[in-house]
């Protein structure tokens, strides 16, 4: 089975029913499914074929939406690139993905029209929304365009998706995600995580070219309503809730956390709600409690990463309930693997370990990847016969739960989003006044982590932390700059030389039973 064909049965069976809601704008699903026919033949009709990429750099919309279907359709690539990222870190990952055309949208278009030249094999530039010089209004590109099925033969091994993720030394790696990989990850979700029905409305906040992209995808196959809104403002989400009697939320720590702690959450009448979600950063366990005691046993957490597509192990509603009525430490738990997967836990010899000990988290299932695009040494690292190593440390109880502790990987994690220390770390250095830098993930009630900059100066050189944080905020995206900076006299090293991150991390962590 490939995804197209989801999309295609769904549009099918759900015809005139409304599937998406976002920015003011609705769409049926037959709509949806007759504008990714377009998108995919239009693309077509500019010379791409199957396997050639093509570029996701936009905001969230309904058009988003159906390119990505008319992408999985014509039997293209999408490279989802995430919008929180700058212009530059975009250059990159179009330019490494070999993309032979970019849909963007207006908020972004401007700034990389003027980069261009950069992207030398992009060919094609449409815009949702007015276009700059340049480039294609993508209503304009796909009207003339046939509604009817593309015609391209879509196997399931074949490429669907470049997922791509930060890396250690500060370059993206493409995540190489197969059909195969993408309907197995849906089947997980739909399966075990958020079970969607044809009568539910699903509110989904985060990113289309994130996770949040695979639980709305599970919405529309399945004949659920989805909308998306635009940012995540507490009293707009819940007034939502309310006038659309929205069934379930599938979001992150961050966005529970900041529904909890909203002081006219009573004002509120969310009694259709049945299922709340959270992943891909760690959850406070107070503010878990909290949650579960406002909305009762209907939260359901997930674990996973790109490059197991997002579904390593999940913990259901009747999980938190049990953990809840016994008092159990089962809370802090991410779950038992989804069953498409093995887990294990593994020491430095890739050796299972005991029950109870702790070393790398590895998984092996049907939504790994096999790789890298275009980087077998990172592959080679990553993925070992078959297993995907996470860099993850964790341990597993005698039931099969398992619990994560620390990373081995030098990441943070800050609202769901990955942040790879070292390119940070790049940008602090080129600072003038900084003589060496290190970053460090410190706890955050609301965010999960935040990014610490700990900063030696130059002698006789003088930088205040606004300022150090102003010279990242002008560098990086926005959600990869510090949230502070401490500065030392010269930085605490290990016995071979190098900069002990364990020496700047510990304090932050001391008395939490993990790390992340």
């Amino acid at each position: 089975m490939d995804a197209g064909t989801l999309v295609s049965r769904a549009a099918r069976w759900h015809a005139g029913k409304t599937a998406v809601v976002c920015a003011g704008k609705a769409r049926t699903f037959a709509e949806i499914g007759g504008n990714a026919n377009r998108a995919a033949n239009a693309l077509a009709g500019l010379g791409l074929a199957k396997g050639d990429r093509v570029a996701l750099y936009a905001d969230n919309s309904v058009e988003y939406f159906e390119t990505l279907f008319g992408l999985f359709k014509g039997g293209l690539v999408s490279v989802g690139v995430n919008s929180m990222l700058s212009a530059g870190e975009s250059v990159h990952i179009i330019n490494h993905s070999g993309a032979r055309a970019v849909v963007t949208s207006p908020r972004l278009a401007g700034e990389l029209s003027s980069r261009m030249s950069e992207m030398p094999g992009v060919e094609n530039w449409i815009c949702i929304g007015e276009p700059p010089e340049g480039m294609r209004e993508y209503g304009e590109f796909i009207r003339g365009a046939r509604p009817s099925p593309p015609g391209v033969q879509v196997d399931e091994g074949d490429l669907a998706q470049l997922f791509y993720t930060g890396g250690t030394t500060g370059a993206p790696k493409g995540v190489m995600v197969t059909h195969d990989i993408v309907v197995n990850a849906l089947r997980n979700i739909q399966a075990e995580f958020v079970p969607i029905r044809q009568s539910d409305v699903v509110l989904s906040p985060g990113s289309l070219a994130h996770a949040s992209g695979y639980y709305s995808m599970v919405t529309f196959i399945k004949g659920g309503k989805l909308l998306i809104p635009e940012g995540f403002n507490p009293p707009e989400v819940l007034s939502a809730i309310e006038r659309e009697e929205v069934t379930v939320i599938p979001g992150y720590p961050v966005t529970l956390i900041r529904l909890v702690d909203y002081p006219g959450l009573g004002e509120y009448d969310l009694g259709s709600l049945r299922l709340l979600t959270y992943g891909a950063s760690p959850m406070p366990t107070e503010k878990l409690r909290k949650a579960l005691g406002i909305f009762g046993m209907k939260l359901a957490q997930g674990y996973g990463q790109a490059e197991a597509m997002m579904t390593i192990t999940c913990l259901t509603p009747e999980d938190h309930a049990h953990a809840l009525a016994e008092n159990s430490e089962r809370l802090a738990s991410c779950g038992r693997p989804y069953m498409t997967q093995e887990v294990r836990v593994v020491d430095e010899q890739d050796r299972e370990l005991p029950r109870g000990e702790k070393g790398e988290v590895i998984t092996r299932g049907k939504v790994c990847t096999a790789g890298y695009w275009n980087n077998p040494r990172a592959t080679a690292d990553a993925v070992r016969d078959g297993w995907v190593h996470t860099g993850d440390v964790g341990w597993m109880d005698e039931e099969g739960y398992l619990y994560l502790v620390d990373r081995k990987k030098d990441v943070i994690i800050s609202g769901g989003e990955n942040i790879y220390a070292r390119e940070v770390e790049d940008v602090l250095n080129g600072h003038p006044a900084v003589a060496e830098a290190a970053v460090v993930g410190v706890p955050d009630e609301e965010w999960g982590e935040a990014v610490k900059a700990v900063v030696a100066l130059k002698p006789g050189m003088r930088a205040t932390g606004e300022e150090i944080i102003q010279f990242c905020k002008e560098r990086l995206s926005s959600y990869k700059k510090p949230k502070s900076v401490d500065f030392l006299a010269e930085l605490p090293r290990t016995a071979a030389g190098k900069i002990s991150k364990k020496d700047l991390r510990d304090p932050h962590w001391a008395g939490r039973a993990r790390k992340i």
